[in-house]
């Protein structure tokens, strides 16, 4: 008997218990409950009748939960089967439904027979903050009669409230108090308050109440991200699970080195930080070293009000000791500083030491740190457009005055002009004799004035030149020869130009000869080109396109790319060739090719003949390049000086990769010739403002490189749109590294082709990097061609030293 008794007051305890909620235990329902102490009653008396007497039906709401997927449990605690059938469930005006009308959940008990002892569970929708909810026999919910059973939470005052306190089944002002996070609330099995309700963490809907007492919901405020660079934003991480508003909190540095969070414009984010949420702060701080506090008040040599703390940089910062005597960080302990200021620190979510912070090359400011960052991958094609070097016209014949074409035969045009190897040379001059005929280079690539490495030296190029048709004018119509005047023939009826038929080379009209002497070392040297009519008209004989060759005023172009006046199959570009082909005049193509821009440096010409090193790309998101910096001398260990001097991009490549960036190597291996291209294949991350960076020798020097200035170029517009094109070449300029002496260009003992061995040559007295200026062009002759920027695109309006094209294309 002591030890039923025993058991019985242990129940009976745990009721109580229960109904303070003050504790965390399974209770049994209350019929199981009534069960186990009319079976303890029985056995005292030794009564063998286990049949329950019938009695009215008796249900009462038994768990409710309002947050997740809504459900509301009835429990038969009577003695009788129920038929809920027309019973309802009502939140207020407009918000009831009859429970005939609802699908229980599976598992549940019978709507229209709730046998004793069983639950009946039904979905309904409810509010997940505050609510009450009642259990009526029928829709009258005004009326007292009506009502069951109800239950009020998160607030007094809902809409039945009155009608339940009148059915004496609630108390006025009572509600069950409520953190829920993804519970329920309880009944149980006693009484009509809410002191009968709790709000449970293990929910048993369809079997007896289990009682999980929700622990205190927590409190918690940490920084989370802090970028002290560029941008000084400091996040904030709600990891507890209450709202709290942040509005009276601080961050302070140091004495007179605080604000009020209240007073602070978030950049995103709320200051009411909901649980799982981050508001980001502007707050300006140091880029080298500081200590950083949040306090949940202005005490900020109070340990109680500092809330956490980071150090960067250096131990020692003005609030450490207070962090430590909270218990929040470590004497001596610091977070390194970022290598670039673009970077972050962030949190790894535990623990209150440095170790608990590291670098963040991508920073993920309002979102999780291990939030994973998308990537644009983008090819990157820089073509060497090195191609017009010099134009030289020929106008005046040898021993006169005037200028006029070739008459007679013996009678000859000379120019001089200075060309180094690589060079190409294209003399065009009219057939005076016909309407739109003119001689140029049967290969379209123009004549090797070094093949094999060596100068053409009293060599007749005649044999070398074909007989074109401009397609520009009818042929055949002497009255429209010159002198008739300019473009004055009719149109041909084939625009195109073309090889004329049936005409051999240029040795049975002309000869055109190409002497050379050596330069002196320091400049190139010098070819004499000779053109000497030797067909002329028999003048016994009608004019006619077949009766002899008159030898017109034309010009000679050196270039490096094939093409550089027409395209045999195409019309005539309309830059000049028509003029000459018509008309024998060659000014309209010579102003066309010497054209300056508006810095009054040159459109079209090239300033040197050179190929361009190996290079090197990458993607930076800090406001400046942190490769080099205009004004400043090289970086020690950049691998600046490597590209610049000898076209070497793997230690650039090493520096670079160990910031953390975005870089690679082009995929060529060897020299990049004019008409060649360096090719890239680069993955940025998007969303972080990354620029493109891009560095190149120009090898025919002793440390010139060409790169974009020192803001890059934007890869992703303010919509995160990807850019493409070509048209940030203009952003390309030629700079000198201020690593070693410079050297006539192309002529240099020290330079990449000629020098020794790498890093050869004496060190330059300006060791300031900086745009290259001017250029002597000992190459070509073309004296000093003069462009403050050191612009370098071939298109760029201001004009300058034409040598580079990037195209950038999304993959």
């Amino acid at each position: 008997m002591d030890s039923k008794f025993n058991v019985l007051d242990t129940l009976v305890e745990k009721i109580s218990w229960f109904r303070t909620f003050s504790f965390t235990a399974k209770r049994l329902p209350v019929l199981a409950l009534g069960t186990l102490l009319l079976f303890a009653s029985c056995d005292n008396n030794n009564n063998d009748d286990d049949d329950a007497p019938a009695g009215p039906a008796s249900v009462v709401l038994n768990e409710v939960r309002f947050v997740g997927q809504d459900l509301v449990e009835i429990f038969n605690n009577g003695d009788s089967v129920a038929d809920l059938s027309d019973y309802w469930l009502c939140l207020g005006p407009g918000t009831y439904v009859r429970i005939g009308g609802i699908t229980p959940m599976a598992g549940s008990g019978t709507i229209s027979a709730l046998q004793p002892g069983e639950y009946l569970v039904l979905p309904y929708t409810m509010p997940d903050d505050e609510g009450g909810l009642g259990l009526y026999s029928t829709n009258e919910f005004a009326n007292a009669d009506a009502i069951v059973d109800f239950v009020q939470w998160g607030a007094s005052g809902s809409a039945r409230e009155d009608v339940a306190v009148q059915a004496g089944v609630w108390t006025a002002g009572d509600f069950v108090p409520t953190v829920i996070r993804g519970g329920s609330i309880v009944f149980d099995g006693e009484g009509n308050g809410a002191e009968d309700w709790a709000e449970t963490t293990t929910p048993t809907f369809g079997a007896a109440n289990e009682l999980t007492i929700p622990e205190p919901l927590r409190r918690s405020i940490v920084f989370n991200e802090v970028q002290y660079g560029n941008r000084d934003l400091v996040e904030l991480y709600n990891n507890g699970e209450v709202m709290v508003d942040l509005s009276s909190y601080w961050l302070c540095l140091g004495p007179g080195t605080y604000v009020q969070i209240g007073d602070i414009t978030p950049e995103s984010g709320s200051i009411d930080l909901a649980p799982g949420e981050f508001v980001v702060l502007p707050y300006t701080m140091p880029d080298t070293d500081a200590g950083l506090g949040l306090y949940s008040m202005n005490q900020f040599a109070n340990p109680d009000a500092i809330v956490d703390f980071v150090q960067y940089g250096a131990s020692g910062s003005a609030r450490e000791n207070v962090a430590v005597q909270a218990g929040i960080w470590t004497t001596g302990e610091f977070v390194p500083t970022v290598r670039l200021n673009s970077y972050s620190i962030e949190f790894d979510g535990e623990g209150d030491a440095a170790s608990d912070w590291s670098e963040e090359v991508n920073p993920s400011l309002g979102l999780p740190n291990n939030t994973e960052v998308e990537t644009t991958t983008f090819n990157i094609t820089v073509s060497n457009v090195i191609n017009y070097l010099n134009v030289h016209t020929f106008t005046t014949p040898v021993d006169s005055a005037n200028a006029g074409p070739l008459t007679t035969n013996g009678a000859s045009y000379q120019i001089s002009f200075q060309a180094v190897p690589g060079t190409r040379f294209s003399p065009v001059t009219m057939m005076g004799n016909s309407n739109d005929w003119f001689l140029a280079p049967t290969d379209q690539n123009g004549i090797d004035l070094f093949p094999n490495g060596q100068a053409l030296n009293g060599v007749d190029i005649a044999d070398q030149l074909s007989l074109y048709d401009a397609g520009t004018e009818a042929d055949g119509d002497p009255s429209t020869f010159p002198p008739a005047g300019s473009d004055v023939g009719p149109a041909d009826s084939n625009p195109l130009v073309r090889l004329v038929d049936g005409r051999d080379t240029g040795e049975i009209y002309i000869t055109a000869v190409l002497d050379y002497v050596a330069g002196d070392g320091s400049s190139a040297g010098m070819f004499t080109f000779t053109i000497t009519a030797i067909n002329t008209p028999d003048p016994m004989q009608p004019a006619s396109q077949n009766n002899g060759f008159v030898v017109t005023p034309g010009l000679a172009v050196l270039h490096a790319l094939p093409e550089p006046l027409f395209t045999i199959g195409e019309e005539d570009r309309g830059v000049g060739l028509e003029r000459i082909a018509e008309d024998g005049q060659p000014m309209e193509l010579y102003n066309y090719l010497t054209e300056t821009g508006t810095g009054g440096a040159p459109l079209r010409l090239a300033s040197s003949l050179s190929v361009f090193s190996p290079g090197i790309v990458y993607a930076f998101n800090t406001d400046s390049d942190p490769f080099f910096t205009q004004g400043q001398p090289d970086r020690p260990n950049s691998g600046l000086s490597y590209i610049a001097e000898d076209g070497n991009t793997q230690f650039a490549f090493d520096y670079l990769s160990g910031l953390g960036l975005p870089v690679a190597q082009n995929n060529e291996t060897g020299p990049i010739a004019p008409g060649n291209d360096l090719t890239f294949s680069l993955e940025v991350p998007q969303g972080q403002n990354y620029k493109l960076g891009f560095s190149t020798m120009l090898v025919q020097t002793n440390d010139w490189f060409i790169s974009f200035n020192n803001n890059g170029v934007a890869l992703f517009d303010e919509n995160g749109i990807p850019f493409t094109g070509t048209s940030e070449s203009d952003e390309l300029y030629l700079f000198d590294a201020g690593t070693e002496e410079d050297q006539p260009v192309g002529f240099g003992s020290d330079q990449a082709p000629r020098q020794a061995g790498p890093n050869t040559g004496l060190a330059d007295d300006n060791t300031t990097i900086r745009r290259q200026a001017s250029i002597e062009d000992v190459q070509f002759g073309k004296g000093i061609i003069t462009s403050g920027p050191g612009v370098v695109w071939l298109q760029d309006p201001r004009g300058g030293y034409n040598l580079i094209r990037i195209d950038i294309q999304v993959q």
